[in-house]
């Protein structure tokens, strides 16, 4: 039989063994010819490193890593390639490793004739800027002057005369500075979307009480009605110039560009 006494210790939870506890290690102080080797280790780490750096910096300094060209791609003019280099800050024996190419290029990016640019260095003398320019569509007078613009109304630059081959915008009433905008941009946006054979052809845009008209020069006049599909109405609207084959009529009527009317 079993006890009380024998079921209470068989049901009593054994007794926690203590964790072992390690003895704290102690401590052995680093002899002199450690501290003697670590002492050489830095110094030489030092001296090493000294030496990349001041080779780094002499192989900036070197004339052998001096610019000695300015490369321009996807400039329209001799002008716009010495403006561009300008605008760069960069200029021919300027060292070709310590310059930064993106601020080079953000200083290219502003000038307001230039859409976007990229400055790569071709080691070990070449930089090369490439830029892509934004594409004049008409011009305003302004004064005894032009300002060219593109098709979003932005303003690119000031002109002594007209440039050829591009309409002027009648009736702008607000215009801005080369980088700013001309008012209303409808007038510009019209430019941009008739294409370069009727752009070429077209003597001046004009909007007026929210409709546009376009001159041709030597030709009719072109009545677009709402500054909307305009893209469509100058397809339609050359279609029928081609049409006519030089008859003469005052107008084309492309309001509605499914019925255009001439007359």
């Amino acid at each position: 039989m079993t006890t009380r006494e024998q079921v209470k210790d068989i049901t009593k939870p054994p007794p926690r063994r203590k964790p072992l506890v390690k003895p704290p290690r102690e401590k052995t102080p680093p002899t002199k010819e450690f501290r003697i080797a670590r002492r050489r280790n830095l110094i030489w780490s030092l001296a090493v490193l000294t030496v990349f750096v001041l080779a780094v910096l002499g192989a900036a300094m070197s004339p052998l890593l001096d610019i000695e060209e300015i490369q321009v791609v996807g400039a329209a003019t001799p002008e716009h390639v010495a403006e561009i280099q300008h605008a760069s800050g960069l200029s021919e024996g300027d060292s070709i490793v310590t310059f930064l190419t993106g601020r080079a290029a953000s200083k290219v990016d502003h000038l307001p004739w230039v859409a976007s640019a990229e400055v790569d260095r071709e080691l070990p003398d070449v930089v090369r800027i490439t830029v892509t320019e934004r594409v004049p569509v008409a011009w305003v007078k302004a004064g005894n002057r032009t300002v060219v613009v593109d098709g979003t109304g932005r303003v690119l630059w000031r002109a002594d005369a007209p440039p050829a081959g591009l309409p002027e915008l009648v009736g702008v009433a607000d215009i801005a500075g080369p980088g700013g905008l001309v008012r209303p941009v409808v007038l510009p946006a019209a430019a941009a979307a008739l294409g370069p054979d009727l752009g070429s052809r077209t003597a001046s845009i004009l909007l007026t009480d929210g409709a546009v008209t376009i001159q041709v020069g030597g030709g009719p006049e072109l009545r677009f009605g709402a500054p909307i599909q305009v893209a469509a109405k100058a397809r339609v609207a050359a279609a029928v110039l081609a049409a006519l084959g030089g008859a003469p009529v005052s107008y084309i009527d492309v309001t509605v560009p499914a019925a255009p009317v001439s007359g």
